[in-house]
């Protein structure tokens, strides 16, 4: 799995926890735009699909804490 950078950390904590893209780009203050552009780096870095598998691997391998 390739590492993720902390802004991607950040945008996939928001993911975990149920937010939406327009939610995510409201709390880090960046684009919808931007927001996508992690979302699909993320998504990609944790070699899945969609959404809910990102927030599957980062509880199974402690990315994000609550």
């Amino acid at each position: 799995m390739e590492e993720l950078s902390n802004k991607e950390l950040e945008v996939l904590q928001y993911i975990a926890i149920g937010l939406n893209n327009k939610e995510i780009s409201e709390k880090l203050f960046i684009s919808m735009a931007t927001v996508k552009a992690h979302i699909t780096s993320i998504m990609r870095k944790l070699n899945v699909t969609n959404r809910t598998a990102a927030a599957y691997i980062a509880y199974k391998n402690k990315l994000v804490k609550f």
